[in-house]
């Protein structure tokens, strides 16, 4: 395989996103600067966006992708058959990314699976000297280009994978020369969530809590609203007890005394009355009554005052009560 013939494999590669990282090492810097100029410069006729990262942190690794993905309406982002060019992250002097550079940097392409998302890193150093590097760690989900001017088919490497747009983005683990475990100093954060929220804030829209932080709010207004509905229910079981008792039978005004004194000679004497005034006028009322059973069987006495209805006893300001029990 020439090396024409590496360059476009390497860029049917970043064009089609069979393989969403490329990555490009050789030993001479030289070498390695001007065959990635040449390609960059070929990508960027074609359309491709493109944005230069260099290593520092797990943080402007997201922001970078964040500012290349910045044009692309969040909606469609993911959508299938996007018709969007493919916007290419070159991440220069990739062999100096951290085990937490590369972490998120996995969690970004895994995340964006399917998006015209692609990155390219460029690496200066051999193929086998790969394996030393933390990179090693992903390595598994790039296309490798050595760029030393090889005319072999090593100078594309490429092992088999199924590479179907319905292919699980669940990668299976890479064994490599190193043997301890990827120790992350600082967290890495929701991706697609943080790429989301600072998306929205470029645009104006209010976002000021995370997803997480966000659901905890949630949990407890849904507690207090529980809370809430429980003191109801109390309240509810309670009050009836406190308004039923006592009940008198509200007989309505009336325009003087003598008329509301022919009424309640109606009545047996052992039924208690009142009589308030209200404005020059006079309510008559028959009760209290301590029960509601006991003023049923008053029922049949106050029918003989005419229309009476029965409701718990309400103090009123202005009084003027005459009370008959028993005689």
């Amino acid at each position: 395989m020439k090396a024409t013939d590496n360059a476009a494999a390497a860029r049917e590669c970043m064009m089609s996103g069979t393989r969403p990282m490329l990555l490009m090492c050789s030993a001479s810097a030289e070498t390695l600067s001007k065959s990635a100029r040449e390609f960059v410069r070929e990508l960027r006729g074609e359309g491709v966006r493109v944005e230069f990262h260099a290593p520092g942190s797990a943080e402007a690794l997201l922001q970078s992708t964040n500012r290349l993905l910045a044009e692309i309406p969040l909606e469609s982002l993911m959508a299938a058959g996007s018709q969007h060019p493919p916007h290419l992250l070159i991440i220069d002097d990739a062999e100096s990314l951290t085990a937490a550079e590369g972490t998120s940097l996995r969690r970004i392409v895994q995340g964006l699976r399917g998006s015209p998302f692609r990155t390219v890193l460029l690496v200066r150093g051999t193929k086998a000297e790969l394996q030393r590097l933390p990179i090693s760690e992903i390595s598994d989900l790039a296309m490798i280009w050595e760029v030393d001017g090889l005319s072999g088919d090593e100078a594309i490497v490429d092992e088999p994978r199924v590479s179907t747009a319905d292919a699980e983005p669940v990668m299976e683990s890479v064994p490599t020369q190193s043997e301890r475990p990827i120790e992350i100093t600082e967290p890495i954060p929701d991706v697609l969530a943080e790429l989301a929220r600072e998306r929205a804030e470029t645009r104006g829209f209010d976002v000021t809590l995370p997803r997480r932080r966000l659901g905890m709010q949630v949990k407890v207004a849904a507690a207090l609203l529980v809370f809430v509905f429980i003191g109801y229910a109390v309240n509810r079981l309670w009050t009836p007890a406190a308004t039923t008792s006592p009940l008198v039978y509200d007989c309505g005004l009336h325009g003087d005394r003598e008329s509301v004194d022919v009424l309640i000679a109606r009545i047996g004497r052992t039924i208690p009355t009142s009589v308030t005034a209200e404005s020059k006028r006079f309510r008559l009322q028959v009760g209290p009554f301590p029960s509601e059973s006991a003023a049923k069987a008053a029922r049949a006495q106050v029918w003989r005052l005419g229309a009476c209805r029965l409701e718990p006893v309400v103090a009123r300001a202005s009084t003027a009560t005459k009370r008959k029990v028993g005689g």
